[in-house]
């Protein structure tokens, strides 16, 4: 099972822009000399998706790719609560996107596909995530197919503007029984004065009457994945889905499933639609729901990071997360240096404490390569800057420089 662990971001609409600008660090390189003692890098960070079984899915348009994800979803079960959450993501949500900065969670699938979003999700709400299944409409269409199609409650009419500027009445409201393809279409449909949060209670009400049929017919998802499941493209087991939905139908039926939507906030300004997490509540929702998700706990003092691409080379943020992010750094941002020519990377830091340092040393060891720096302009936002040079990844990752 391939882990990812990516953590929280912190949204920063200002005041980095004289950080980002090298110039103003006014850094100097340590001298040589004995290594502080080392704080151990978070190992005990561990695999704790097997106390809360998680996995995201991510929905896109197979004919359009670089749309984004229309649709994303976190379906977790929580076996020491025997209770199950389905947690709906806006996409429309503005945050980090490993190496690529701010933006909408819809564009992390244009940016790098499934992984990406999964990437951005867990940074987003500071948990680790066991897995992402990508399924297209027509996925959908194929997985509700299997089952003989559903009968759900449609909530409004939705009307589609035609590319010819008519209007096109796709569904009517009430309850009726709609095949595999009108199902995924109702699930990804944009009516015409729909924006991303209209959706989610019709993929919520396509999603209650698929594990409602499930409830009812237990053996009826071993038929579904007798052939691996094609249209669920997942890096997990397909019986691992299998065992998720399960729980979650058994979960709705008693009662001890819920659904929920991530808080978000109108950003107010910018693109329209555009949103923000709601960092107060999405952090009470992460502790009562997600609980077993989140990382052991560790001293996160002095683990804030600021990753700035300094070789040019499109996504280098997400490749350095990606080697730091088992030892419990925290993503604060990710964005470009002042210049793409920088040779040596340079890790720097705001405190010369012995701690401090020992922590930098850890992610000169994780990422190969880097020379310590220490500033001499203190910042409150985040701790290390990586500046990320032409040396990485280096040609020998588990060389370790010396200083």
């Amino acid at each position: 099972r391939r882990r990812r662990r990516l953590l929280r971001t912190v949204l920063i609409v200002g005041g980095l822009v004289g950080l980002a600008g090298l110039g103003l660090l006014a850094a100097t390189r340590l001298p040589p000399g004995g290594e502080p003692a080392r704080v151990a890098p978070d190992r005990a960070v561990q695999a704790v998706g097997d106390a809360q079984p998680s996995l995201l899915f991510v929905t896109f348009d197979e004919q359009d790719p670089m749309a984004g994800a229309s649709v994303a979803f976190v379906l977790a079960r929580d076996p020491a609560e025997d209770r199950v959450t389905l947690l709906f993501l806006p996409t429309a949500t503005v945050t980090d996107i490993p190496g690529h900065g701010l933006d909408r969670l819809v564009r992390a699938f244009a940016y790098g596909g499934g992984p990406l979003v999964a990437a951005t999700v867990e940074n987003l709400l500071g948990v680790d995530l066991d897995g992402v299944a990508e399924v297209s409409e027509q996925g959908w269409a194929a997985l509700f197919g299997r089952v003989g199609g559903l009968t759900v409650e449609v909530p409004e009419r939705l009307v589609e503007r035609t590319a010819d500027g008519s209007r096109q009445v796709r569904f009517e409201p009430g309850r009726q029984p709609l095949d595999g393809q009108r199902l995924a279409e109702l699930m990804t449909l944009t009516g015409e004065d729909d924006d991303h949060l209209d959706r989610i209670p019709r993929v919520q009400g396509v999603l209650t009457a698929f594990l409602a049929t499930v409830a009812e017919d237990p053996q009826l998802l071993d038929g579904i994945i007798a052939d691996g499941a094609p249209m669920l493209d997942t890096d997990v087991p397909v019986e691992q889905v299998r065992d998720l939905l399960h729980a979650a139908a058994r979960a709705q039926a008693d009662d001890r499933l819920a659904s929920l939507t991530l808080p978000v906030a109108p950003i107010g300004s910018g693109e329209e639609g555009a949103v923000r997490i709601d960092a107060e509540r999405a952090d009470r929702l992460v502790s009562e729901r997600f609980a077993a998700s989140v990382p052991a706990p560790t001293a996160s003092a002095g683990r804030r990071l600021q990753i700035l691409n300094g070789n040019g080379e499109p996504g280098i943020g997400q490749q350095v997360a990606e080697r730091l992010l088992p030892a419990g750094f925290r993503v604060a941002v990710t964005d470009n240096a002042d210049r793409f020519d920088h040779a040596e990377t340079r890790i720097v830091v705001y405190d010369d404490s012995s701690r401090q340092l020992a922590l930098a040393r850890d992610v000169q060891r994780l990422l190969g390569v880097g020379r310590i720096e220490l500033s001499r302009t203190p910042t409150s936002v985040v701790d290390i800057t990586i500046v990320v040079g032409d040396d990485f990844p280096p040609t020998h990752p588990e060389a370790v420089p010396t200083s």
